[in-house]
């Protein structure tokens, strides 16, 4: 196995804890109807969540080691799959009772990244026209935007879920991107590198009033689809990730498996019900 495949399960691990720490600090802020950058500075400041961010920054560290050698849709791919970890650790810690469908659903990512694995070729991204950073800081700067003046009108989690997950599907796409950037000084230069940070901190922000709309199912169900299907599209068309000769309806059959069935266990990110009410 690659050795950037163990690096992205042990980012999957870290971000299954984190989406149940982050699930339980969001609910304890109060909503705001803008999107609101303030909102994570009161979120640095709840313990769960601070202890869930530690955790993404760990997560995020591990992937974008991972996206250096390994596509980016088997990393998108192997992130979603964290929520079959969720799964296992509630039937393990919190004695959830998983029901067939659980069952079938784990079973179908744990089939999805085996195939994933076994067709999928290491290395980095080919070579991009050097205005493809300027394009990506430019559509993350247009995603931000957009999502500031629109949140107002976002009453269900599922929109904001969806563009947290473009946005954190961009910050993959930086990271892979950054695959072939080596000193120093040029990771300070690069348009990819704040388009990085931008996506991140944008992702983070949807992500927390995701959570604050509605159900924690829905937004993260809905993260899953955009942080994955769009960022994997284009790592397959504009960065030449590669698949083995021969292997490639293996390699879309394992994303198709790993994505699918991850969205149907989304309902194990809610976190379990607290002993007081949730301040609203």
């Amino acid at each position: 196995m690659n050795f950037g495949f163990v690096l992205a399960l042990g980012a999957a691990f870290c971000a299954a804890t984190a989406a149940t720490l982050q699930s339980i600090g969001a609910r304890q802020i109060a909503a705001t109807e803008h999107l609101d950058p303030r909102l994570l500075w009161r979120l640095l400041r709840n313990g769960p969540y601070a202890a869930g961010l530690a955790l993404d920054g760990a997560s995020s560290g591990l992937s974008f080691a991972a996206l250096r050698t390994v596509p980016l849709f088997a990393v998108q791919a192997v992130g979603a799959a964290n929520l079959s970890i969720v799964a296992v650790l509630a039937m393990l810690v919190l004695r959830v009772r998983l029901v067939m469908q659980d069952a079938v659903a784990i079973g179908g990512v744990i089939a999805g990244l085996v195939l994933l694995v076994i067709s999928t070729v290491g290395g980095p991204p080919s070579e991009v026209p050097r205005t493809a950073g300027w394009w990506l800081l430019g559509a993350v700067i247009a995603l931000a935007v957009g999502a500031y003046l629109g949140s107002p009108r976002m009453r269900s989690p599922a929109l904001p879920g969806l563009l947290a997950g473009l946005s954190f599907g961009s910050a993959a796409l930086g990271a892979r991107l950054l695959g072939r950037v080596g000193a120093v000084g040029d990771l300070l230069t690069s348009p990819i590198t704040y388009a990085l940070v931008i996506a991140g901190l944008n992702g983070l922000l949807l992500y927390a009033t995701a959570l604050q709309r509605g159900s924690v199912t829905i937004a993260s169900a809905s993260a899953i689809v955009g942080q994955t299907v769009a960022p994997a599209m284009v790592g397959w068309l504009l960065l030449g990730d590669r698949v083995r000769p021969g292997f490639a309806p293996v390699a879309v059959l394992g994303f198709v498996l790993a994505v699918t069935a991850a969205v149907a266990l989304a309902r194990h990110a809610q976190p379990p019900a607290p002993r007081s009410e949730w301040t609203r």
